[in-house]
């Protein structure tokens, strides 16, 4: 699979691995979120990403967003932090998260020198443009009565919901809070307002040695999120922030077009930058790239998008090129 075209079509999931990779940030995160009695009995200094992925019984590749290590104090054993991102709500999230600890729980005891079970934690972090609608316990997914089943059966995963969370106390933060903030308002009609009002905390963010990371979080706000006036955007950065930040702010989806561009001006044809323009979004919809992505992205208009998705190829090269 073509990474540059699997980073455009999971925006969001690229966004958060990116940024979560970063241990400073890992760290920020656990310390925001985990709860009281796990963070006092662990040291974050000790933090290590783990492999998360995995192939299943049959033989398909299943990937964890991501799964960190960390040292218990006082004892010799381990515990592992499962941390998935999700945009949209899933029913099944917690037997999700069971596979994933049942798996966590087997590999730890395949490798270790200690037989012995680890502590395992799942977190999903949840930034829909709805609250989570479903129930993060398993037991609400058995079809029994609720009095058959013990209270501490097979408890799931912590839920942190974006949209309870108040965007004051998220720019208090720091780099947790942005990342944070970023996701919650990303689907916004115009994410423009939302990047005004948190420029401060980015410009000091970069003061501070983190301008992978507010290179990073621009990144996503213009390629996954709607910013009306981009020449404003561009010169916010330039004045708030830094320059050499504006420049490197070229989307995914502006390479490819120049890719495509490159092609047509090669074979000297304008039908060859419409087929350079058509190869992309074949790509984009068979990863499962929404159709106003698409068109945002190639600049394609809707009707030939659609002739793509019925697979009505001849249709869309005779289709006009706006």
């Amino acid at each position: 699979m073509d990474k540059t075209l699997t980073s455009i079509a999971h925006p969001h999931d690229q966004f958060f691995r990116e940024v979560m990779s970063d241990l400073r940030i890992a760290r920020e995160f656990f310390t925001l979120h985990l709860p009281k009695k796990i963070l006092s009995q662990i040291d974050l200094k000790t933090l290590e990403l783990q492999p998360s992925s995995y192939f299943n019984k049959i033989h398909q590749e299943s990937i964890m967003d991501l799964v960190y290590k960390v040292e218990i104090q006082g004892v010799s054993n381990s515990l592992y932090l499962i941390v998935e991102h999700q945009s949209t709500p899933d029913k099944w999230m917690p037997l999700r998260m069971l596979r994933y600890t049942t798996y966590i729980i087997e590999r730890h005891f395949k490798n270790s020198c200690k037989k012995s079970i680890p502590l395992v934690h799942g977190i999903v972090i949840y930034h829909g443009n709805q609250p989570y609608p479903y129930p993060t316990d398993i037991v609400d997914l058995i079809d029994v009565p609720r009095e058959m089943i013990p209270e501490d059966f097979l408890k799931s995963f912590q839920l942190i919901d974006l949209n309870q969370i108040d965007d004051e106390l998220l720019k208090q933060r720091a780099s947790v809070g942005v990342m944070e903030y970023f996701l919650k308002h990303i689907f916004a009609r115009d994410f423009l307002p939302f990047i005004q009002q948190i420029i401060d905390t980015l410009s000091e963010l970069d003061k501070f040695g983190y301008r992978n990371f507010v290179s990073s979080v621009l990144q996503y706000a213009l390629e996954r999120g709607e910013i009306e006036d981009e020449a404003l955007f561009f010169k916010l950065i330039d004045s708030r922030i830094s320059t050499d930040i504006g420049e490197q702010l070229m989307t995914l989806g502006e390479r490819l077009i120049n890719r495509g561009l490159e092609q047509g001006r090669f074979e000297g044809k304008r039908e060859g930058m419409l087929e350079g323009k058509i190869e992309i979004a074949k790509q984009l919809l068979a990863e499962g790239a929404e159709l106003a992505f698409v068109v945002k992205i190639t600049g394609l208009s809707r009707e030939q998008v659609r002739a793509l998705e019925k697979n009505e190829g001849v249709k869309l090269n005779l289709l006009h090129i706006s």
